[in-house]
């Protein structure tokens, strides 16, 4: 057989190999929850510190016992979503194999809000203000983290809207927290350990803060 040959065969196998782990396989996400619509879905590889862009675009709602389908390549995968009410629901190290995987959201997988949630929310003398500068978009999600947490908790925004020009102050204990926002276009805009002190930290979300 000749070196040409071999070659040939030598890059076929490479082709058809890297075709084969390139491979999409769906995700797919059902609204159990009755009575509320999800408004975000969020997809994220395991070894990803930020959720990333929303994958209900613009005014996209997951009503009640619809299924949204995102294609993924095989892997491991968190998943979180956001209902009408900004209740976050989230599930963690999801192997996603060659068949794809299915999450039915129910009200048991909403996540509970733990006392650092509260203690953003409710405690503390330094804003945190968000000030919306995107223009023609609403921004949707508000996230506020200390930046030794993992998780970034419950949506401050609960389901209200940011509209451009508008702001949003949380009054939080003086640390380093990450922050993290999303926009109804499912945009998403991170910044993280931010130094918080007795004067706080204003944040004017542009688009050119764009992730």
């Amino acid at each position: 057989m000749s070196g040409r040959t071999l070659l040939c065969i030598f890059f076929t196998a490479i082709l058809i190999f890297s075709t084969g782990c390139l491979e999409k396989v769906p995700l797919a996400i059902t609204n159990g929850l009755e009575n509320y619509d999800i408004n975000c879905v969020y997809i994220s590889r395991g070894t990803d510190n930020v959720w990333g862009s929303n994958h209900l675009p613009g005014t996209d709602i997951l009503a009640p016992g619809k299924t949204a389908e995102v294609m993924v390549q095989p892997g491991v995968y968190d998943l979180q979503v956001t209902d009408e009410d900004g209740d976050t629901y989230t599930l963690n190290d999801v192997r996603v194999g060659t068949n794809g995987f299915n999450w039915t959201v129910t009200m048991d997988c909403m996540d509970e809000i733990n006392s650092t949630s509260i203690n953003l929310q409710h405690t503390g003398q330094c804003p945190i203000t968000i000030a919306n500068n995107l223009d023609k978009w609403n921004i949707s999600g508000v996230w506020i983290s200390p930046s030794n947490i993992d998780k970034w908790g419950n949506n401050h925004l609960h389901g209200e809207i940011l509209y451009p020009g508008d702001t949003y102050t949380a009054y939080i204990q003086a640390d380093f927290y990450d922050i993290s926002i999303g926009d109804e276009n499912g945009g998403s805009y991170t910044r993280n350990r931010i130094a918080v002190e007795q004067n706080g930290y204003t944040w004017d979300v542009s688009l050119t803060d764009a992730d």
